[in-house]
């Protein structure tokens, strides 16, 4: 739900979040097990730390803060039999994607495994340091919330024209091609490797026509086109795609849900 201007997760979102992950992990060498709900009262004080405040202000009263706060109570609280951590970064990434907000491509699996363990082992905060501060919670999210903002950036939903040559060259980046030409028009070409067969599986490279468009080369590709182009190849910020990924203004991050996957396996056995 949205209050505030921010939008922050319910309840059943971090829920269904853990059912989630305990259905992927099925069949992995780490099983959450056993799974649910250990605490339902810990998880609706992990979830409503988004909303504290006072004055008529929230006390995490920007998008990243308020994200910190429910990752940071999802993981500590420990309201789930098994998959704290797990669930706590899934939730993390859902309330940044809610927000538009992103990880920046540097942000790499090992990174994310690393700053949960932190929080995790209440290890952000040196010693040292602890020792001088009344709340350790508000000094750990108090760097939660500053290693989040060097970290993230916002969805950028723009489109833009280009020439046919820049389209291509983009598209090429997503295996996605011009081929077939007949005339003035150009197929738009998808491959993608897939998994096939059920005891000996292998990977099979399929070929999509997800187009069919104008192919004028010594001209230029309008914004429409391009965000139709965009929309039929599954190249939106919908799936994950924004304009700043899609244009290359950042280097092109590995597979997000390759990512993604990565840390989960290294967080279950931890």
């Amino acid at each position: 739900m949205s209050v505030n201007g921010i939008k922050t997760l319910t309840n059943e979102e971090v829920i269904n979040i853990h059912i989630s992950l305990t259905h992927e992990a099925l069949d992995s060498e780490d099983p959450i097990s056993p799974p649910g709900i250990k605490s339902m009262e810990m998880l609706e004080s992990a979830v409503a730390r988004q909303e504290v405040g006072y004055g008529g202000r929230y006390k995490y009263d920007t998008p990243i803060s308020n994200a910190a706060t429910l990752c940071y109570g999802v993981c500590c609280n420990h309201s789930f039999h098994n998959g704290n951590k797990r669930a706590a970064l899934v939730s993390l990434l859902c309330h940044l994607d809610k927000n538009d907000l992103t990880f920046k491509s540097n942000v790499d699996q090992d990174i994310l495994y690393s700053f949960m363990l932190k929080i995790a082992s209440h290890t952000l905060v040196s010693s040292k340091k602890l020792r001088r501060v009344k709340d350790q919670s508000d000094a750990e999210l108090g760097l939660m919330n500053k290693w989040l903002i060097k970290k993230t950036r916002k969805y950028e939903k723009g489109e833009r024209s280009l020439s046919y040559r820049e389209f291509e060259k983009v598209l090429k980046e997503f295996d996605v091609y011009f081929e077939d030409q007949k005339g003035n028009y150009i197929d738009v070409i998808k491959y993608q490797d897939e998994e096939k067969g059920i005891i000996f599986k292998k990977k099979v490279r399929t070929r999509t026509k997800v187009a069919n468009i104008p192919y004028f080369p010594g001209r230029s590709v309008g914004k429409v086109l391009v965000k139709s182009v965009r929309k039929q190849a599954g190249l939106t910020i919908k799936e994950g795609i924004d304009s700043a990924y899609f244009y290359g203004k950042e280097s092109t991050p590995d597979e997000f849900i390759v990512k993604y996957k990565k840390t989960l396996r290294k967080l279950a056995k931890t």
